[in-house]
């Protein structure tokens, strides 16, 4: 009984095989559709059309079926989703971070993912006070700063508005005190 099992279980392990072997005719559906095997050499990107005499086609070329090489005329847009980049398609707002002490600020370091113009940076602020202005995109939290006091202890405030509203207030406190202003 069990030579039975085997060879029967051997038998139907072969003609899966046999059937869903690429090449094999029982795979191919309908036999004017590019098998895999054709589409050995894909380029990366369709090629734009050039405006000059049409030369003779490449093997390459030639390789292709008829439905993969050019512009795909009559199937409508490229696949993917349309519209702009995924920052700038989602809603604008105004940020400003301002930041004041009553000395020196020192190391300002800051991060807003989705300003295009300052997404990051750090320096160190010789001034008592310190402002950026950009254009953020999307929902909060849009920014988050970061600023330390002195040895003294005097505070150092943070404030971030966003399309004019504040979102954030903050100070330090204490010798060396540091803080995070997110908003």
């Amino acid at each position: 009984m069990f030579f039975v099992w085997a060879a029967v279980l051997l038998l139907v392990t072969v003609g899966l095989i046999v059937m869903l072997r690429p090449n094999s005719p029982e795979h191919a559906i309908d036999d004017d559709r590019p098998r895999t095997d054709d589409l050995t050499t894909l380029p990366t990107e369709p090629a734009a059309p050039k405006k000059t005499k049409k030369a003779k086609p490449s093997a390459e070329a030639n390789a292709l079926p008829a439905a993969l090489q050019g512009n795909f005329p009559g199937l409508g847009t490229q696949p993917g989703i349309s519209g702009d980049s995924d920052v700038f398609s989602l809603p604008k707002h105004k940020l400003t971070i301002t930041l004041s002490a009553p000395h020196a600020l020192g190391t300002v370091a800051y991060v807003i993912p989705t300003s295009v113009d300052h997404p990051q940076g750090s320096h160190n602020e010789k001034s008592n006070t310190w402002s950026l202005t950009t254009t953020v995109y999307g929902n909060p939290d849009y920014a988050v700063v970061f600023v330390q006091a002195g040895v003294d202890g005097k505070p150092e405030s943070c404030k971030i508005t966003v399309d004019g509203r504040v979102t954030e207030r903050r100070s330090t406190e204490g010798p060396y005190g540091a803080m995070w202003c997110q908003g």
